[in-house]
């Protein structure tokens, strides 16, 4: 009977590492591109994700306040709360933000020049 040749350490070494994705991980590693439209895609969903969380969140938020709002004794208490929370879903556009983001990059646009 003949004994099976044994495998370098070298050899075992790279099938474990391809079996774990290793390999892959670090080709990933070695592209720039690659790593700046992965981050840009998770960036993006995570910034939608969040948008439509706390749209429901604040939706079922105000939701319960409207039926907190009957109830004797602390129902104007409630009341109030939900004023505040319609109006501050109302009043918040974010306009003034998007100015000042839209100034600060100017800003970074003008310093890159000189």
């Amino acid at each position: 009977m003949k004994a099976k040749p044994k495998s370098s350490p070298d050899k075992e070494l790279i099938k474990v590492l391809e079996a774990g994705g290793a390999v892959e991980y670090l080709e990933y590693l070695q592209s720039g591109k690659r790593i700046l439209w992965v981050n840009f895609k998770a960036g993006i969903a995570k910034g939608f994700g969040i948008t439509i969380g706390m749209t429901l969140v604040l939706g079922v938020f105000i939701w319960i306040l409207t039926l907190l709002v009957d109830l004797p004794v602390v129902g104007e208490y409630f009341q109030d709360a939900k004023e505040y929370a319609v109006d501050y879903t109302e009043n918040t556009n974010y306009s003034d933000e998007f100015s000042e983001m839209n100034q600060l990059l100017r800003e970074i646009n003008e310093n890159t020049k000189n």
